[in-house]
């Protein structure tokens, strides 16, 4: 049966037997990315963000009554048709608010409100509702796709009547999109047990 002293040894030199390890494995991922290699360089994302400020244009309403240019007049001998000359009139001296909307590309439209009366328009009213960009602005967004990344997490692993691991795991990602696994910890009798791992990207 071991000693206390022999089982403190067998610890202790298994222990440095690890930190050998772990120290082999360190130096290796230094000089991995050591001496300026063009894979290790900063990858730069960059994003340009056009922000654009619109801005209403506003006028005066301002009523006034269009002057007509042309004038035609046509005369006839006989009429051709029953004429309701009560109702003529009625219509003529009768009021008639007029409303059109006329569409501007994508940037607005211009309402125009017309009266007729007594076969004139005697009052105009244009209604102007455009927006209009007036500012553009440019953000630019820098992204580093490709940093130096650690991960620290926890383990057990194991059959169901053994605990084979039970302790921590780092890792570590490179700039080369290339990942380094180390675990520490111990099994089911307390000895300290160290294990490694690599993965590599699949794929973009």
């Amino acid at each position: 049966m071991k000693s206390i002293t022999d089982i403190l040894k067998s610890i202790f030199n298994n222990i440095q037997s690890i930190l050998i390890v772990v120290l082999v494995i360190v130096i290796f991922l230094m000089r991995e990315c050591g001496g300026g290699h063009k894979d290790c360089d900063d990858k730069i994302d960059t994003t340009i963000v056009e922000t654009v400020k619109w801005d209403t244009l506003r006028i005066s309403e301002i009523t006034y009554v269009p002057k007509w240019r042309t004038k035609i007049i046509r005369e006839y001998d006989t009429i051709p048709a029953d004429v309701d000359t009560m109702g003529i009139l009625k219509d003529y001296y009768a009021t008639y608010f007029y409303t059109d909307t006329l569409l501007i590309d994508t940037i607005g439209n211009i309402v125009i409100n017309d009266t007729v009366t007594e076969n004139m328009i005697v009052s105009r009213t244009p209604k102007l509702s455009i927006v209009i960009p007036t500012k553009t602005d440019k953000i630019t967004i820098t992204k580093y796709v490709n940093n130096r990344e650690f991960y620290y997490g926890f383990g057990i692993q194991g059959s169901v009547s053994q605990m084979n691991f039970l302790g921590g795991d780092l890792l570590y990602k490179t700039k080369k999109n290339t990942a380094y696994g180390l675990s520490f910890g111990i099994n089911q009798n307390f000895a300290p047990v160290l294990g490694g791992r690599m993965y590599w990207k699949i794929g973009k």
